[in-house]
């Protein structure tokens, strides 16, 4: 099975910590990223870019995404 694969935006909606974090580790908006793997009840997500592999809270992620959180 193929990774579904997502673009970053809205990085506005982050704060300025974790903006500064994930601009370090080489995200970025409008970056292209594969998601790997998703956890339940709302756990990490792990994410893939330039074949490194990054494990996001839920929330960020679906913020990052434009998902909804529910």
């Amino acid at each position: 099975m193929m990774p579904a694969k997502y673009t970053l935006t809205h990085f506005e909606l982050l704060n300025e910590a974790t903006q500064e974090r994930l601009h370090n580790l080489g995200l970025y908006e409008g970056k292209d990223v594969a998601l790997i793997q998703r956890y339940p009840f709302h756990g990490p997500v792990i994410i893939e870019s330039d074949r490194q592999r990054i494990g996001l809270r839920y929330r960020v992620f679906c913020q990052l995404t434009g998902g909804m959180e529910s």
